[in-house]
């Protein structure tokens, strides 16, 4: 119901103001892991998922500073699994996460900060692990205007719900903190 207001806000305000539609690319580099290290019984799992993020963005920009972004980013998973009494195994799986925020950015002549929110959607395909599927996310940044390109980098914060471990790692969860640099490159 969510993503169908927002394509009908997305395309009624392309009728009216179509110069408030922005559309590119964004990317960056996480600061936490999104597989959270486990070492105990019935076994181990060692991540290192800080690679980098990259995907695409859409926005609209509202009278009085208001507006609305969504992305859809992806994000490698690399991370080791050891079960007990077996050799280590490595996987490099990956993670899409839908973040639809509502931005406010304030009214400065050449940079333009601006604060975000809203809810994230993640969906993940992992060997032994689920990582939630939802969240929320927080984040802010600055704009600044390059001819027809904007540059936006910024810090985004998303608390996710807990997910669970698949045997043989029932115990292991997905990190719930991600923290990430991001920049939007948009025209």
């Amino acid at each position: 119901m969510l993503k169908h207001f927002v394509l009908i806000l997305f395309l009624s305000a392309a009728t009216v103001c179509g110069q408030s539609l922005e559309f590119g690319l964004k990317g960056g580099v996480p600061l936490t892991n999104p597989v959270q290290t486990f070492t105990g019984s019935p076994g181990s799992v060692f991540s290192d998922s800080k690679g980098y993020v990259i995907g695409v963005m859409g926005g609209l920009w509202l009278p009085l500073g208001f507006g609305v972004e969504v992305d859809a980013l992806y994000r490698p998973l690399n991370y080791t699994t050891q079960p007990v009494g077996e050799a280590p195994t490595n996987h490099t799986d990956g993670s899409w996460e839908f973040p639809i925020l509502g931005k406010y950015r304030f009214a400065f002549p050449l940079i333009k900060p601006y604060v975000e929110a809203g809810p994230s959607f993640r969906h993940a395909s992992l060997h032994n692990l689920s990582l939630s599927g939802a969240g929320f996310t927080m984040g802010a940044g600055v704009e600044v205007g390059l001819l027809k390109i904007h540059v936006s980098p910024e810090l985004r914060y998303t608390r996710w719900g807990s997910g669970s471990g698949i045997p043989p790692f029932p115990n292991l969860q997905s990190g719930q903190n991600q923290a990430e640099f991001l920049i939007g490159l948009t025209f």
